[in-house]
């Protein structure tokens, strides 16, 4: 059975958005998590993730070692939004695409959600229906 808890740290309802994301993916949903530079939370892990790990713990520790970098995210957004890309009004979204996992970042505000799909998964109608769940803040990443 998957492992689900309620949101806790954003101020948006990340809850409905994940069960957004899960009626948008195309295949299957590893796992959902927010998270901002201090923390993490892990609110859906399906039984094929829990299933790599030997332990709860074990898992946990993974998700902290990732999330220790991923925090990482805002520096590096606004990095691309006021040095690189000054004329852009924010930054969205990062993808990482690996062999066997996608793993995308979007950042809502001081919020972020870290999404784990199928390598072959389409990212861009996840985030059209994530900007259409909750409202977008304008001129994030400032």
């Amino acid at each position: 059975m998957p492992a689900t808890n309620r949101s806790k740290l954003t101020e948006f309802d990340a809850d409905r958005v994940r069960k957004t994301v899960q009626d948008t993916v195309s295949g299957p949903l590893f796992t959902f998590c927010e998270y901002d530079t201090e923390s993490f939370r892990p609110l859906y892990v399906d039984d094929r993730t829990i299933s790599m790990y030997d332990s709860r713990d074990a898992m946990l520790e993974h998700f902290e070692r990732i999330h220790t970098n991923v925090h990482m995210d805002f520096m590096q957004s606004k990095l691309f939004k006021n040095t690189l890309f000054p004329e852009a009004e924010r930054v969205e979204y990062i993808t990482t695409a690996m062999d066997f996992l996608k793993v995308l970042r979007v950042y809502i505000g001081d919020d972020g959600l870290f999404i784990a799909i199928e390598p072959d998964e389409p990212v861009v109608p996840i985030v059209d229906a994530i900007k259409a769940t909750i409202e977008w803040p304008p001129n994030q990443n400032s």
